[in-house]
């Protein structure tokens, strides 16, 4: 039989009975599912020899070194979109084919950017906190702008960044900046955007929401100097991943008036230090990285992950939209592409 295995049971994402929905569907199909919560390199290597397949619900390394020191492994599986703790190269060279699930969550993260949005600059956050310490702050703090008078620059124009952009343009009438190198000004005439610079687009801003993958041009590509060129009246949205902004500078640039709010939903560090000055900042909304969460996308999260490796093994069939790591393709013998 077939042995798979989720390799971090207890990472939050996904409950027990959805797991067990999965494994159910693993073995209607001849793969054994084990479940377990390994927190180490080398704790991964030593379990999972036998493994044909690893299923991971967070961001677990599964570096080179893992990777090659895994001689049945065929299949990595994410129950998300995010790659950036596996090594795909490495896997690439090993005939190892990673799945992730693009676009699954698209319109739960774009309705979360959007909620930050308007919670912060309706100052929903700072009224909340007041009165349930009992105080009544009647119109206080920071005076609402109007929406409709904004614009939204979108670091990312993916599937979520989209979605944002049909709320924002079609709902307010609101201006809309796009910065992404990887798509072309052609493609963007179709959407009543303007193609900018990373500079025009930090510059012009009102509102940067972060729809980008992490790579190591986005790394911390929000830093100080980024942020000094934003608006002092700006907010900065991230529902993408922590280490795009280098939260030391981020808090630098709140404390210091370079920028007004940040939304966040992703962390460098998660879960967040306890120590972080962005707990007690009245102009800064948390989330506990649960963009993804919705009934939508759960539904859909769960229906992938029980199918893919499934169909793989039993019927030869794979659709190219969920490999990471497109030039696997090369190798791959005998599974039909669709």
């Amino acid at each position: 039989m077939i042995k798979a295995i989720v390799i971090d049971k207890n990472y939050g994402s996904v409950s027990e009975k959805e797991l067990d929905k999965i494994r159910s569907s693993f073995e209607d199909n001849g793969i054994l599912l084990e479940l377990k919560d390994l927190n180490s390199e080398d704790e991964i290597i030593s379990e999972c020899q036998d493994a044909t397949a690893i299923l991971a619900t967070g961001n677990p390394p599964l570096n080179g070194k893992v990777i090659k020191k895994l001689p049945k492994l065929k299949y990595i599986q994410r129950f998300g979109i995010g790659v950036n703790s596996i090594d795909l190269e490495e896997a690439t060279k090993n005939k190892v084919i990673v799945l992730n699930l693009p676009g699954f969550c698209s319109e739960e993260l774009a309705d979360l950017s959007m909620a930050m949005i308007l919670g912060l600059i309706r100052n929903v956050n700072y009224y909340d906190r007041k009165i349930r310490k009992g105080y009544w702050p009647k119109c206080e703090y920071y005076l609402p702008p109007n929406l409709r008078e904004m614009t939204l620059g979108l670091f990312g124009f993916g599937t979520a960044g989209k979605e944002l952009y049909k709320i924002v343009r079609n709902g307010f009438g609101a201006n809309v900046l796009v910065y992404d190198p990887y798509i072309s000004k052609e493609s963007l005439k179709k959407y009543d955007v303007e193609s900018v610079s990373f500079t025009e687009l930090l510059e012009k801003s009102d509102i940067i929401s972060i729809h980008s993958k992490l790579t190591k041009e986005t790394n911390h590509i929000f830093d100080k100097k980024a942020f000094k060129k934003m608006k002092d009246t700006s907010i900065i949205i991230n529902t993408a991943r922590g280490q795009i902004i280098n939260e030391e500078d981020l808090v630098w640039a709140l404390e210091n008036n370079q920028i007004r709010y940040a939304g966040l939903d992703t962390f460098e560090c998660e879960p967040i230090s306890k120590e972080s000055p962005l707990l007690k900042m009245d102009n800064v909304l948390l989330n506990p990285h649960s963009g993804a969460y919705g009934s939508r996308s759960k539904e859909e999260q769960i229906k992938l992950v029980s199918s893919l490796i499934p169909l793989i093994c039993k019927e030869n069939r794979l659709d190219t939209k969920y490999i990471a790591n497109k030039e696997v393709i090369n190798f791959i013998d005998n599974i039909n592409l669709e």
